[in-house]
């Protein structure tokens, strides 16, 4: 390169040379070839694994007997009835979900259980399957928290008479997500009340309570 001229232009890119010594100037173009990279450098330690402390952990089905298989007295055992006259366990072609058995609860009769918890300040989600034994047949389900100062309400699903499928062979699925559950839970109680007329009835089967 000639005394006198100037380059401009970063390695590996094209640069301008000017040549300020001719007369008149001398402008060249070429390319500054770029140096070699150098070894990358050490690899840091890595840092901690990452925790999560979640307070509301599943542990899997709390409803004992859910699926109404185990029976006492013609009855569903770990199940508290109103009206015990009303409640039957049944194993009728149609009028099972799955497995075996589901229970028939007639008209005012409700049964319900109460289920210890720990975990508070969390979301449970409540499911079921049920079907009419007739046409006018409603169910009111309720999930209450027993808490030390008195029971709250989690949650309510009121299926109205008609609204409730009553073909044979099918069943309605339903499912709630509560509130969350009071700081001061010790259990959680779930009910099913079913008001019909005459001599209709539900068809109740599969119930759960998990939290979500």
């Amino acid at each position: 390169m000639a005394i006198g001229t100037t380059t401009t232009g970063d390695a590996g890119t094209d640069a301008i040379v000017t040549d300020s010594g001719g007369s008149p100037n001398h402008v060249f173009d070429f390319v500054i070839p770029r140096g070699f990279d150098g070894e990358d450098g050490v690899t840091g330690p890595t840092g901690p694994t990452g925790s999560c402390e979640c307070k509301c952990k599943s542990v899997g089905e709390l409803v004992k007997n859910g699926g109404m298989e185990i029976r006492s007295d013609n009855k569903p055992s770990n199940w508290v009835f109103t009206n015990p006259e009303g409640i039957t366990s049944l194993n009728s072609q149609g009028r099972v979900h799955s497995g075996f058995w589901a229970v028939n609860i007639g008209d005012e009769s409700a049964i319900e259980q109460t289920i210890p918890v720990t975990s508070n300040g969390c979301f449970y989600q409540l499911s079921f399957f049920a079907r009419g034994e007739g046409s006018l047949v409603g169910l009111t389900a309720n999930v209450i928290f027993e808490t030390t100062t008195g029971p709250v309400s989690g949650g309510i699903i009121t299926i109205r008479q008609q609204d409730i499928t009553n073909s044979n062979r099918d069943f309605a699925f339903y499912q709630l997500i509560t509130s969350e559950s009071p700081a001061n839970t010790t259990a959680i109680t779930i009910k099913f009340l079913v008001n019909s007329d005459g001599n209709q009835s539900l068809d109740l089967d599969d119930v759960s309570l998990k939290i979500a």
